[in-house]
């Protein structure tokens, strides 16, 4: 069971450096770089001073180990995340506690407009299907099947599906 990389991708997304949990856990940086590539295995007391820093107890970080090490994911693993009149938003890796990045599919129906703001910084996004019209702040722009954008998720965010036809767009938020 690797620990490691499941203790780097907590502090990352605490936004701690491996200098500030060491402080805080009262272990050295040298120690925490190692337990982070799985190059030393930490005793139950210093696990429960690094994950206390994390904001985490022992049952709830390996609560989902034996999930995290699953890789592949096939359409029946997908989890409909929202569902409105027109659109479909497809978590493609469902049940994971702690993402780093959250791919999704956006399907829309035809002529539809998908709209909202995201919480997240960025994303990328990729036309799998269709021809949608793109809106970012004042910016518009027409992207056809395998058209992609790289976006920060400060301002409004609108997709118009310009088709007859079912659009899907794979959206990648970090």
């Amino acid at each position: 069971m690797k620990i490691g990389s499941k203790i780097r991708r907590l502090r990352k997304l605490r936004g701690l450096t491996i200098e500030e949990l060491a402080n805080g856990a009262e272990l050295t940086k040298g120690f925490i770089s190692q337990l982070e590539r799985d190059m030393t295995m930490p005793s139950v007391l210093n696990l429960k001073q690094v994950l206390e820093v994390l904001g985490l107890d022992l049952a709830t970080f390996f609560s989902d180990m034996e999930e995290r090490e699953k890789n592949i994911y096939t359409q029946k693993d997908r989890i409909d995340a929202e569902v409105g009149e027109s659109y479909r938003i497809s978590s493609l890796v469902p049940k994971l506690k702690y993402l780093e990045m959250e791919p999704k599919l956006i399907t829309l129906a035809p002529l539809a407009l998908y709209e909202t703001s995201y919480e997240d910084d960025e994303g990328f996004g990729f036309v799998v299907k269709g021809r949608i019209e793109l809106t970012i702040a004042k910016e518009v722009r027409v992207l056809n099947r395998g058209g992609c954008f790289y976006v920060f998720f400060d301002n409004k965010f609108i997709i118009k599906n310009l088709s007859r036809k079912s659009a899907e767009i794979l959206i990648v938020n970090y």
